[in-house]
């Protein structure tokens, strides 16, 4: 029934499948070999373990120091050690090493939030408590609100104030508040505080010096986790194909390429639906896969792989991991014609020339 719906839609929607059954790749053997993943990026580990059919499992952040000799933002460990033997399709936990991305401006009077992660920050479970001093006191940062802008601050005061105050590191004071109440003052050392802890999602994150009257600005930096950074995901989508091949390609070393949204609009005359929309990050659009990747994230060095159908079409017009790969009806392939790309970051649709015969086309379009 799936494959039937799967076809149907196909048909409808695109026009442009030939009637050979999906099927999915099957791994030669009931198990893989786990690979080392210590000093890669996570990308780079997802494009390991997909190449032996295995997948990225649930992550552990780890602050980051010079001594643990790595790089920060890599593998330190993996709940499965390197060379053992696992079903094929495993998830492989890893732990990696975080640079603090948070940091804490504060004195006595007032404390900043400030968000250097690239991303926006999800506040929900962030809690800040004091450790010790005269009166229990306590802040959830859902109080400033939910998420914090990449670049962003929240700011609280101790005293009473008629506007915020923004620090250089800030790119805008995103909310602050100001209150007197002795009960939410968890950083000030006024009322005894010594410390302070960061805790966030239950895990306590970091502990910090409190700010006693008069010692001048204090700051503290953590690691929370957050969403995908700028940083971490390339800016477009590229694309390079010939007349009877096309791959979607990610030709990073260590970056993401999300294709969560991206569509390619097919222009070929012979195609019933003129426009006909390609979501290329739809796992189930393609009759040959590798059940550990994932088609809506292309880690390094992956491609999705579409051909015409001809039997010379066997490898990627460029050297690249085919995760996923679609043979089309000769007649309506969708690059056969000027085609578009449909970019989630600006909500335009770009165009790609149609294949020239004989030749490599690149087209690099936004994401």
């Amino acid at each position: 029934m799936r494959i039937a719906k799967i076809i149907a839609c196909l048909l409808a929607l695109v026009g442009m499948l030939n009637t050979a059954p999906l099927i999915a790749q099957a791994q030669d053997g009931p198990s893989a070999s786990v690979p080392d993943l210590t000093g890669l990026s996570v990308p780079a580990a997802a494009a390991s373990l997909n190449r032996v059919g295995l997948a990225l499992g649930p992550q552990i952040d780890q602050p980051w120091t010079e001594a643990t000799g790595l790089p920060p933002n890599t593998v330190v460990g993996q709940d499965i050690p390197p060379g053992q033997a696992v079903a094929a399709g495993t998830a492989i936990g890893i732990t990696v090493l975080r640079s603090p991305n948070v940091l804490l401006l504060y004195d006595a009077e007032g404390i900043t939030l400030i968000n250097q992660s690239g991303a926006d920050l999800d506040l929900n479970g962030l809690i800040f408590t004091a450790l010790d001093g005269n009166t229990p006191a306590a802040f959830p940062a859902t109080n400033w609100l939910p998420g914090l802008s990449a670049g962003d601050c929240a700011q609280l005061w101790a005293v009473r104030r008629t506007g915020p105050s923004r620090p250089a590191e800030c790119r805008a004071i995103q909310r602050w508040l100001s209150t007197v109440n002795p009960a939410v003052h968890f950083w000030t050392g006024a009322n005894g505080v010594t410390r302070f802890s960061v805790n966030y999602g239950g895990v306590e994150r970091a502990t910090c010096p409190a700010a006693p009257p008069g010692a001048g600005q204090q700051r503290c930096a953590f690691f929370l986790p957050a969403g995908v950074a700028a940083g971490d995901v390339t800016e477009y989508i590229y694309l390079a194909y010939t007349s009877d091949r096309l791959i979607v390609f990610n030709q990073t070393q260590d970056r993401w390429m999300p294709l969560q949204g991206v569509k390619l609009y097919n222009y070929n005359p012979n195609v019933i639906i003129r426009g006909a929309e390609l979501t290329v990050s739809d796992p189930g659009l393609y009759a040959i896969l590798n059940p550990a990747a994932d088609t809506s994230r292309l880690a390094p060095g992956q491609c999705l792989f579409f051909t015409n159908s001809s039997p010379e079409a066997t490898t990627p017009p460029q050297p690249c991991e085919a995760i996923a790969r679609l043979d089309i009806d000769p007649s309506l392939v969708f690059w056969a014609a000027d085609f578009e790309v449909g970019s989630v970051t600006d909500g335009q649709r770009h165009s790609c020339p149609a294949a020239s015969p004989d030749k490599l086309t690149l087209c690099i379009m936004p994401r």
